[in-house]
Formats: C-alpha cells, sequence, structure tokens
C-alpha cells in the first residue's frame, strides 16, 4: 500500500511539472503570437497606405506610359497590387469602416 501511495505521489509531481511546462510554453506562444499580430496590423496599414499613394502618384498614368520608368513602375503597381489584395484577402486592419 505504501509503494502504491508512493508510485502516485511521484506521478502526481511528475505530471504536475510537465503541466507546468506546457503552462510556460504556452504563454511564451501567446506572446510571439500577440506580437506577430500586432506586426501584420501595422503591415497590412502600410502596404494599404503604399498602395493608395501608387494610385495617387500615377493617377494619370504618365509613369505607366513612359518606355524606362514604365516598366520599373509596372513592377512596383503589380507587387503593391498582389500585397494589397493579400492583405484584403487575409487580414482585417478596419481599413474600409475609416474610410466610410
Amino acid at each position: 500500500m505504501v509503494a502504491a501511495i508512493i508510485i502516485l505521489s511521484v506521478l502526481l509531481i511528475l505530471v504536475s511539472w510537465l503541466a507546468y511546462i506546457q503552462i510556460r510554453k504556452v504563454s511564451k506562444l501567446t506572446a510571439y503570437m500577440e506580437l506577430f499580430t500586432r506586426v501584420t496590423a501595422v503591415t497590412a496599414v502600410k502596404v494599404s497606405s503604399a498602395y493608395k499613394r501608387m494610385k495617387q502618384i500615377d493617377r494619370l498614368g504618365s509613369f505607366e506610359a513612359d518606355d524606362e520608368t514604365g516598366f520599373i513602375f509596372q513592377e512596383i503597381k503589380e507587387a503593391t497590387t498582389e500585397l494589397n489584395d493579400f492583405v484584403k484577402r487575409y487580414i482585417d486592419d478596419g481599413s474600409e469602416q475609416e474610410e466610410k
């Protein structure tokens, strides 16, 4: 009977220690996730802002029409368009509510 109590006590201590370790890991991962969420939200705002600025700069299409400048501008425009589409599809930064 004493052996069973000792074994169960050791198992209880072991399980408690493992639970404590897992709780610490979860809290660290939660902190990383919060940081990642903040970084993603800031990136989403900056991408949306850059996309709007690109549209304002070339409102007449003059950069896009130039041969040398147009190629680079077109590549930058495509990259910002793809990033903006990604932000709109996967990240809700609340900018739609601010614009209305």
